[in-house]
This record gives C-alpha cells, structure tokens and sequence, in this order.
C-alpha cells in the first residue's frame, strides 16, 4: 500500500472542504481583526508577532483579493503543509502506515483541523514551524547519523524556532523541550558551538519583536501578563473549563487515543527509540503544564495547549497501529479513526447548517441584548448588515442628514473589526477605533495611517446587541449633538436574531483619543 499517496488523498479532499467553509462563511471577530494586521505591516502588533498578518498579504496577492476566501487561504495550505509533516515525522518515528494514521488524526483534531486550518489565525503557520522544528528534533536526537547533518538541523531548528516565535510566543516551548531534554537525557550536546549558534539565530529572528516592544513600552508583554497569572485565589471551574474545552478541540477520540499512549508509553516503547518518545513529552508537557497552572488563576483558552496535544499525536497513532490485529495494516482505517473524522465533519456541517439556516436565537432574548452568548452571529449577518447600512448612509448624504465626509467608529476592537471589513470598508467610509490600549487593540496604530477627524465631521457610531454597550459618554461630549439609534435587523429564516444600532453624531468638536489611551 502506498501510504503517501493515501496521505495526499487525504490532504486534497480535506483542503477542497476547508475551501468549501472558508467561502461560505464570514469572518469571525479573531479573523477579521487580523485582516487589520495586513492592513500595514509591523515588526509587532499589540496581540501577537507579525507572521499572521504576511500570512494573510501573501495568499490575497497584497490585498488585491480581500474576500474571505483568500484571506482563509493561507490556513489552508498551512493545514496542507502541516498534515504532511505530521506524515512525514511518524513515518521516522514509526512507518509509514502509523504516519498515515497520525494524519487521519491532525485532521480529525478540530483545533489542527477547523480553528488553525480554516480559520485564519496565528495558529496556522505556528504549527508549519512548530511540527517542522519537531522532525528537526526527532533527526538531531536520533541514535545513528553523522555530525555534520547533526550540526546542520541545529541550525535549521534555530532558524524553524525563530519562525515558529515570530508566529506566535508558544513557539518558546520548542527550545524549552529540547534543552530540557538536552540536560536529561544528551549532555554532551553542551559541547557543541552549533547548538549556541542555532540559539544565536532564534534570538536574531525574534529581535524585531523585543525592538518593537522596547519601542512601546513593552505593551503586548504587559497585556499578556494581565491576562495570564499563576497567584491569587485558585478558581476551580476556571482549571475545568480549560479542561473540558481541551478535550473538545483536540477531539475526544483523539483525546481517548492520547491519554492511552501516554499510558502505553511507562511500560512499552511505540516509538522506533525511546528517546523520541522522551522528546516529544519534553515539547508537549511543559506547555500544557503551564496553561493548567494558569487556569487555576484566570480564565484561558483552550487552544493555547493545542500544540501540545498535536505533539502528543505520534503516541496515540503509534498506539492505535500496535494493538491492530497482524496483517490488517494494508489499507486498513480503524472505526476509531472514521469516527474520529466524522466529528469535525459534522461539526463544519452544523456550522454552515446554523449560520445560515437555524431559525432561532441560541442567546440572550432581551431585545437590548439580543443574540448575546450565540457564536454563530459573529460569522454571520455583517455583509448583509454592511448592504442595509450602504443604502442608510445614501439616503443621509440625499437627503443631507449627514455630511457626505462622514467617518465611522467604535470603541471596541470588536465588532470594530467587523464594521470596519464588512460595512465602512465597502461604503468608502474612513473608520476609527476609539479608546483605551485595552479596548482598541491594534486600532491605535492604525488609526494613525487614517485620516484624522476634522472638526465639524459627522459620524456613525454602531452598537451590536449581542455585544451591546449604550453609547459611551466620552464619544457624545466630542460631537455637538447625538440621533439615533436607528435600528436595522438582522433575521435568520425570517427570525429576528441580531440588532444593529446605528447612531448619528453630528459636528465632530475633538476629544476622541484614537491613539490609545492608557486605562
């Protein structure tokens, strides 16, 4: 059986239904928000490192295709890429047939799957680096080969570390495993000047990062640090929510297969060596430990440890593939692996099925707040909502209700980022995010590559019930009188399920901190 074959079978299908979804569904608040990134490139944004935002320029052609489709497609071909890396390193940890499995797996695993292979965020390319600084391990580590290609994949891992960083600051847990692998396990390695040189090159890579926080008062280190915290008050349904949400993105056969090999591994050796198996725990452990430790404090999400359990993989495939009856290898696929599948499958399938068919609300039903706690209107009803609030805007203009420069804002990075792709951007409307670093995110650097309002300008500011907040103080004393709402519906199978609330500022007079404002 030609397992390779099997494996790009698998990668074609899988990417022409990630195709499918990235077109028939909008962009949610994380997605969009990042297509601000692309909007002008820096070394650094308020969030997170600049990979996302290149990811996203390269594949809509520098902006020249900025529907959903393309702004997804590097997602895509990043999730194409990484099932094949997935392939390729349980085919050096195990054969061919268990690195077939594995990718059935990667696939099967909502958060490698759906959130870093449709959805367009900076887990997409992380886990291009993450899973090929991995085989780089796997192939410095292994028992047989020269030094010199040893040398040159120290190398090669710096440089796939860095990148892996300069996707997302997970990626600090690939040099995290390898040195404590290294202080374990292959002390000798100390030895060599190529692993200092390898780390040479990482911290080259990511040294735009640091510049750039240097340069702003090291604001992404402080907004990450007040979200994350390992003192206080332990809050126990915060640690199980993390962990009930794991279990949910990593897919829970996966997760049944994982556990499994995790167990297999204290009395049996699944792997060709046992220091791949060493390895492995070494990337994988430390990361997970870290976000339990977390979530014990503070609220976290579950998709931070998403690369942990991708790493854990290779274990619960190479379990699977053990305890296969002899002989059922060729072309076999386990049950477990079909049912594995049909999950995210299904899961795309209900998606689709209730953003553009469910008849009612699964939020709040208090008209103000209408729709709140329903995932699905934030991948929905906006470039519709961008099409009714066109035809308002025109009418203003006509029937001179409001001036023909007049801008848009928000005080919230979302749904700013929705209002700013899906409605102002289509009208020709300048757009602007008002208020605290905290509030605004990214919006206070762009903001300042948009024209500034004038005195005298008119404005819309829009409110979303799901998200409502009333109309902030702060904006109304800026302009001389304040109108509205004007309240546009959004219906779902002829159901009201969302409303947006438009309000009419007239005469700008100054005051509005676009920049940012600290809190």
């Amino acid at each position: 059986m030609n397992y390779r074959k099997q494996v790009i079978t698998l990668i074609i299908v899988s990417s022409l239904v990630r195709m499918i979804v990235a077109a028939a569904t909008e962009l949610s608040n994380d997605e969009v928000y990042y297509w601000t990134y692309a909007q002008y490139l820096q070394w650094n944004y308020f969030d997170h490192p600049p990979m996302i935002g290149l990811l996203i320029r390269l594949f809509t052609g520098n902006l020249l295709f900025e529907q959903e489709f393309f702004i997804r497609l590097g997602s895509i071909a990043c999730a194409a890429i990484n099932t094949w890396q997935m392939y390729r390193l349980v085919r050096q940890l195990k054969d061919a047939y268990t690195g077939w499995i594995a990718a059935c797996l990667f696939t099967a695993s909502v958060y490698a799957g759906i959130l870093a292979g449709v959805m367009i965020l900076p887990d997409a390319p992380q886990m291009v680096f993450w899973l090929w600084s991995l085989i780089l391990l796997v192939q410095i580590f292994k028992s047989t080969g020269s030094e010199r290609n040893r040398n040159r994949r120290l190398l090669l891992l710096g440089a796939a570390a860095g990148l892996c960083i300069m996707s997302k600051v997970h990626g600090v847990f690939i040099w995290g495993g390898a040195m404590l692998y290294i202080l374990l396990f292959a002390r000798t390695l100390l030895r060599n000047p190529f692993l200092y040189l390898a780390l040479l090159i990482t911290g080259i890579m990511i040294a735009p990062i640091i510049w750039w926080n240097l340069n702003n008062e090291f604001i992404t280190l402080n907004y990450h640090g007040d979200r994350v915290g390992f003192f206080g008050k332990i809050q126990w349904d915060t640690f199980f929510r993390q962990i009930i949400g794991e279990i949910l993105y990593n897919n829970p056969v996966n997760m049944v297969f994982i556990v499994a090999g995790l167990i297999a591994i204290r009395s049996t050796k699944l792997l060709n060596e046992y220091g791949w198996q060493r390895i492995l725990l070494m990337v994988s452990l430390p990361l997970m430990v870290v976000v339990w430790l977390m979530s014990l404090f503070k609220d976290t999400l579950p998709h931070w440890t998403g690369p942990a359990y991708t790493t854990l993989i290779p274990l619960a495939a190479a379990y699977i593939t053990r305890r296969l009856p002899a002989g059922s290898t060729a072309g076999y696929i386990p049950r477990a692996i079909k049912a594995a599948l049909a999950l995210p499958a299904l899961l795309l399938v209900l998606l689709i099925a209730g953003i553009h068919w469910l008849p009612v609300s699964m939020g709040s039903k208090d008209d103000q707040h209408l729709g709140a706690g329903d995932l699905l209107l934030d991948m929905s009803g906006w470039k519709q909502f961008g099409q009714d609030f066109n035809r308002l805007y025109q009418q203003d203009i006509a029937a001179g209700t409001m001036k023909r420069d007049a801008f848009m804002m928000a005080d919230y990075w979302f749904p700013a980022a929705h209002l700013d792709y899906y409605v102002a951007r289509p009208a020709g409307i300048n757009f602007i995010a008002a208020g605290s670093f905290s509030s605004i995110h990214h919006y206070a650097w762009l903001n300042i590559y948009r024209p500034a309002p004038e005195p005298g300008q008119d404005a819309y500011y829009v409110a979303v019930s799901n998200y409502f907040d009333p109309l902030p103080s702060s904006i109304i004393a800026s302009f001389r009188q304040a109108e509205g709402p004007v309240v546009i519906n959004q219906r779902r199978q002829g159901k009201v399920v969302r409303h947006f609330f438009i309000y009419r500022l007239k005469h700008y007079q100054g005051g509005i901190p676009r920049n940012g404002v600290l809190e």
